[in-house]
């Protein structure tokens, strides 16, 4: 198959998940908002298609060369927003800097260049991915510190999303499962200590066992997010006369745009939705895994990873299958930060699936059963 219709059949389902988003957000946003969101959402697709450009066209070995760079640069913004004054605080969180009238959400741009890096690292050291300090403590420790730092701001979602992916990638190209278990069982300990020492986010996680009987507040916006889908049915109320957008249910614009697409569209539509990221998964996967660079292969899984795992997240928090975290929903939800990196990870993936191949096969999870 020509390049140029893989690469639009990729495309497809994104810009069919964008345009969902669009058109979720003008229902929600216009009559409480005045059509401010919407001018900015659209003005920030702009960017995130000029985003994807760049990163489709960037050489690969440009990425793999600057890829610790990249880090650092992360490492650096991410750092910036913990220091007071510099940073905006929203709902008690310090995940946002202002830049010329634009707030930037540092720890989106953050998932890039981790994904780069940790690329980059297994391109380098794919011969000791059983070993356990370079194929397993190193990676894991220095794309962990990232991830604490983003921890600290706080977002216990995307820090949890970022080491997700990091064990992910290195599971599929070989680590010791016995590593990821010793890690998964030392690092579960470690992040249910954190939430026992947070009384809010303890709540969440004890209210989410019993929706209805939180629902005037633990879980209120969980319970008025399941309302959505009840009132919409399968075929939904119709675009524009979903009711629980007026101040019931808590950003509706943004975490939980979802069960808006609910109500209006219906249940039916909504699963339309998910097929959709279903499809991107399967698709770029597949094309993916045929791939012989290492570096190549492992920046595309990322970014596929990435993007897959944050819908997974969001559609499980808003239809109660997750604990409620504040986690947007990719190239639908309200955030020109979110949208410009999800884009930039989607050019990301049109660059490894356009590039030639010159390297040795490296087989997935051979290597695992150690």
């Amino acid at each position: 198959m020509e390049v140029k219709r893989l690469v639009f059949y990729l495309l497809l389902p994104i810009f069919f998940l964008n345009g969902v988003g669009l058109l979720a957000l003008s229902s929600t946003s216009l009559m409480l908002f005045g059509g401010v969101y919407l001018k900015k959402q659209v003005f920030a697709v702009v960017l995130a298609l000029l985003a994807c450009a760049i990163f489709a066209k960037l050489p690969v070995s440009w990425l793999s060369k600057h890829r610790t760079i990249l880090l650092k640069l992360a490492c650096i913004g991410v750092s910036l927003v913990l220091i007071p004054g510099i940073s905006h605080v929203i709902n008690g969180s310090r995940r946002w800097i202002h830049i010329g009238g634009f707030s930037i959400q540092v720890s989106e741009f953050a998932k890039i260049a981790l994904i780069i890096w940790l690329a980059g690292y297994i391109q380098e050291n794919e011969n000791y991915c059983i070993n356990f300090f370079k194929g397993f403590l190193k990676p894991v420790g220095i794309c962990g510190g990232l991830a604490f730092l983003v921890l600290c701001e706080p977002d216990y979602g995307t820090a949890f999303l970022m080491m997700s992916i990091t064990l992910a990638v290195l599971f599929l190209f070989g680590i010791c499962i016995r590593h990821l278990l010793l890690f998964l069982t030392v690092g579960g300990i470690a992040f249910w200590g954190l939430i026992l020492l947070s009384p809010v986010r303890l709540r969440r996680i004890t209210s989410f066992f019993d929706v209805e009987e939180h629902r005037f507040d633990a879980t209120y916006q969980l319970w008025q997010g399941i309302l959505c889908f009840a009132s919409g049915g399968l075929y939904g109320n119709g675009i524009g006369l979903g009711r629980q957008k007026l101040s019931y249910l808590p950003e509706a614009h943004t975490d939980f745009i979802f069960p808006i697409i609910g109500e209006e569209l219906g249940s039916l539509f909504a699963i339309v939705v998910i097929f959709c990221f279903l499809a991107f998964a399967i698709f770029t996967l597949v094309l993916l895994y045929s791939k012989q660079d290492s570096f190549v292969k492992a920046l595309g899984l990322g970014a596929v990873l990435m993007i897959t795992f944050q819908a997974i997240i969001n559609i499980g928090v808003v239809t109660g299958c997750m604990p409620t975290k504040g986690i947007a929903l990719p190239f639908i939800s309200y955030g020109g930060s979110n949208l410009v990196a999800m884009y930039s990870l989607v050019g990301l993936i049109i660059n490894c699936i356009c590039h030639r191949d010159t390297s040795k096969i490296h087989c997935l999870g051979c290597e695992n059963l150690c």
